[in-house]
């Protein structure tokens, strides 16, 4: 496998972007404290609702989101955005980020010869940080310039 073939097994999905982006649009339009229903959400980020309700099934099997239903149905979080991290939103959608597949013995032949895994598995473990370490509640914060603000 080349190099950049490995580089792109890296890519974040598009199926986790929008995750975030619509958690993240969830929270903005006040989804931390009352259903918002699929339909605001879609047409706020532009993503089909069909795919949307993918994600928010995968969202809810998680319990990152919470689903109620009828005329003030919708979704909300199932818990406060501080505690939700990108990490986790990631893993709900696609599992682990892969770097590649040589950074644990389980996948690679050659793991216990090989003189450059731990470049790998130090990769990884930077990435799953830096993943684990900004929440949904850190993205609100930041689009506001350090403020709480929401645009219910």
């Amino acid at each position: 496998m080349t190099f950049e073939k490995k580089l792109r097994n890296m890519k974040i999905t598009t199926k986790s972007r929008y995750a975030i982006r619509s958690i993240f649009a969830l929270v903005l339009m006040g989804g931390d404290k009352q259903p918002i229903a699929l339909t605001q959400i879609a047409e706020h980020e532009d993503i089909s609702r069909k795919y949307l309700e993918q994600i928010f099934m995968k969202l809810k099997k998680s319990k990152i989101v919470e689903g109620s239903r009828g005329a003030q149905g919708g979704y909300m979080l199932g818990k406060p955005a501080k505690s939700i991290s990108l990490k986790e939103v990631i893993y709900a959608m696609d599992g682990p980020v892969k770097i590649a597949d040589c950074h644990q013995e389980e996948t690679c032949d050659n793991f216990s010869s090989c003189g450059i895994n731990w470049l790998w598995s130090g990769l990884k473990e930077t990435v799953d940080n830096y993943l684990d370490n900004i929440t949904i509640d850190d993205l609100k914060r930041q689009a506001f310039g350090g403020k709480d603000a929401d645009i219910s």
